[in-house]
C-alpha cells in the first residue's frame, strides 16, 4: 500500500514512516523543504498545505492509497493555528476528494479537543476535525493524549530539561490525573487506522493504559532520565489566588494551569482497543524505551 504522511519529518510522523516502511509499505512524505539526497528511503515531495495549488501538484505526482495527516502547528496565534491546522487540512481533504480513487484519511487530532481548559490550539484542532468529517472522504480521527518518547524535541525534551536540576513547583490537590501515551503506540494506531474496516467514520481516543498523577508522571520521567530536580507542591488554596492575581496583570496562562489542575484528564481508550487493537504500553516500559534503559 502507498501511504502519504504529512508531517512526516515531525515527532509522530517520523515514527509512522519508520513503522510503515518496516511493514513493507511505500511511503511518501510531504514537506515544504524536502531534504537533499533521500537515497533509498521514503519519497519526499515538496508541498505546502497553505497553498492549495501546491497540494494538487503534489497529489498528481503520487496519488496515495491512504493518508496519515500528522502535520500541525501547536503554538501561535489563533489565526496562525487556523492557517495550518484548519485551512491546511481543508486544502488536503479537497485535493484528496478530487482524486479518481479518494483515499482513506487518518487525521491525527488531539485529546485536547475535549479536555479542559480550551486553548487556541484545541479550538483549531476541533475545527480541523469538522473539516475532515464533512469532507466526503472515508476518514478516521485519532485523539491522542500527551505523547512522549525518544526524539521528541518538544514536550518530552522540555520536561527533561526542567527536571535536570533546581526545583519544580506543582499545584497540589484537585483531581488531576493524566494518561501519557508512547509515540510508537500512537504511530501503530495510525497505521492500523489506514486498513481496519471498522475504523472508518470513528473518532478514537488514544491514552496510556492507566491514569497517573501529574506529579507521579514527572517523578517517573525524572527517575528515567537521571534528573535531580526537587518536585514541590503549592497548596491549591494558595495557588488559586496567585493565578487570579497573575491574570489581572495580563498573565492569563496561570488561569489555564489552575483549570487544568482542577480537572481530571483520564481517557477511555476502549473503543480504540476494540477497533484498532490498540494496546498501549505501561508508562514504565515506555520511559525505559525513551531513555534507553530497557
Amino acid at each position: 500500500m502507498h501511504i502519504l504522511v504529512t508531517g512526516g519529518s515531525g515527532f509522530v510522523g517520523r515514527h509512522v514512516v519508520s513503522l510503515a516502511r518496516r511493514g513493507g509499505h511505500a511511503v511518501t512524505i510531504w514537506t515544504r523543504r524536502p531534504p537533499a539526497g533521500s537515497g533509498d528511503g521514503p519519497r519526499w515531495i515538496a508541498a505546502d498545505l497553505a497553498r492549495p495549488e501546491s497540494v494538487a501538484a503534489a497529489l498528481a505526482q503520487a496519488p496515495p492509497d491512504a493518508v496519515v495527516h500528522a502535520a500541525a502547528l501547536m503554538q501561535g496565534t489563533r489565526a496562525e493555528l487556523d492557517a495550518v491546522n484548519v485551512a491546511g487540512t481543508r486544502a488536503l481533504a479537497e485535493g484528496l476528494a478530487r482524486l479518481p480513487r479518494p483515499p482513506r484519511l487518518v487525521h491525527l487530532s488531539s485529546f485536547a479537543v475535549e479536555d479542559p481548559p480550551p486553548t487556541p490550539y484545541s479550538e483549531s484542532k476541533a475545527a480541523a476535525e469538522e473539516v475532515v468529517r464533512t469532507s466526503g472522504l472515508p476518514w478516521v480521527i485519532l485523539r491522542p493524549t500527551l505523547i512522549y518518547g525518544a526524539d521528541d524535541g518538544s514536550n518530552t525534551a522540555r520536561l527533561v530539561e526542567a527536571l535536570r536540576a533546581g526545583t519544580m513547583w506543582l499545584p497540589a490537590g484537585g483531581r488531576t490525573s493524566i494518561q501519557p501515551v508512547h509515540v510508537e503506540d500512537v504511530a501503530t494506531a495510525c497505521l492500523e487506522a489506514t486498513v481496519r474496516t471498522g475504523a472508518v467514520g470513528r473518532t478514537l481516543r488514544l491514552g496510556g493504559p492507566e491514569p497517573v498523577s501529574v506529579r507521579g508522571f514527572r517523578e517517573a520521567v525524572r527517575a528515567a532520565s537521571g534528573g535531580r530536580a526537587r518536585i514541590r507542591s503549592i497548596p491549591m488554596p494558595v495557588f488559586a489566588p496567585l493565578a487570579r492575581g497573575a491574570a489581572l496583570l495580563g498573565r492569563r496562562g496561570a488561569l489555564g494551569v489552575l483549570a487544568f489542575h482542577r480537572a481530571t484528564h483520564a481517557v477511555d481508550s476502549a473503543e480504540a482497543r476494540q477497533v484498532l487493537g490498540f494496546r498501549p504500553r505501561p508508562l514504565s516500559e515506555g520511559l525505559a524505551a525513551t531513555f534507553g534503559r530497557r
